[in-house]
């Protein structure tokens, strides 16, 4: 199943645009529970298989992998349920981030925002991609591609600059 990553939502008039930027979960929760609980039976039946011969200090161990696996999971799908809405108004840009509301939130007159694109010196680090207001900035899409953070660059900047 293939996730948009950026989605742009424009109002009839165009006047108001926003973009909800998150990343992409490949993987569903209820996968993840289908996947962990194949892991489990698997690893809980090699250890009591174990125990049976004898060599029951392998259950501990198993249980402790079993919930290591389970965090990972766990920490993984909530990070992939991220969002960041970026919206840009007649007169205020505005950025709110969050996981299920937005925890933070942060706004500019869009006179005076700024689209700033910046390329790291070293190679394969990937570029930061922000919106600048006096010496204020938030930055956004850190888990977008490259190309993905260049379009949503080009995208803001001339949503930002395109009504003035």
């Amino acid at each position: 199943m293939w996730a948009i990553v950026v989605e742009m939502v424009c109002d009839s008039a165009g006047s108001d645009c926003r973009w909800i930027v998150r990343p992409n979960q490949s993987l569903s929760w209820r996968g993840a529970l289908r996947i962990y609980i194949v892991i489990a039976i698997c690893v809980m039946g090699t250890a009591l298989a174990f125990a049976l011969h004898g060599f029951w200090p392998v259950l501990p161990f198993a249980g402790l992998e079993l919930i290591a696996l389970g965090t990972a999971f766990y920490l993984c799908l909530s990070r992939s349920q991220n969002r960041e809405v970026i919206s840009v108004g007649a007169s205020v840009v505005t950025v709110e981030k969050g996981r299920h509301e937005p925890q933070e939130h942060w706004e500019c007159p869009r006179a005076w925002a700024r689209v700033q694109l910046e390329h790291s010196p070293i190679a394969w680090y990937p570029s930061r991609l922000s919106i600048a207001y006096q010496g204020r900035r938030v930055e956004i899409g850190q888990f977008l591609h490259e190309a993905e953070r260049r379009e949503l660059a080009g995208e803001l900047e001339q949503a930002i600059r395109g009504r003035e």
